[in-house]
């Protein structure tokens, strides 16, 4: 990884896809832990995350990975302790049959 400052404002950053990886599941998982308000109010202003992500998801779909499969995203990322959609979701309110 490289970190060279441009100006006084600006920094460029070099780092490999593996540290890229890092970087954005070490902010997700922060943000995360923090609920939607943490991840809102930082990410507001400038799509850091997203940034992150979009660059990833597009490197991933270049290697054949399917990004709307979180076993072959997380795979890709190089989770390897994430439980399955079913443990993720089992929580979530679910949507009644009466709307």
């Amino acid at each position: 990884m490289l970190l060279r400052e441009k100006s006084a404002q600006q920094i460029e950053l070099t780092c490999s896809l593996d540290q890229v990886k890092k970087l954005y599941l070490a902010l997700f998982r922060q943000l995360h832990a923090g609920g939607a308000g943490a991840m809102a109010a930082f990410d507001d202003d400038d799509d850091m995350l997203l940034t992150l992500q979009t660059y990833l998801q597009r490197r991933a779909k270049q290697l054949g990975v399917d990004c709307t499969d979180h076993a072959q995203w997380d795979a890709f990322l190089g989770v390897d302790d994430a439980p399955p959609c079913e443990v993720r979701f089992a929580n979530r309110a679910r949507p009644s049959a009466d709307g």
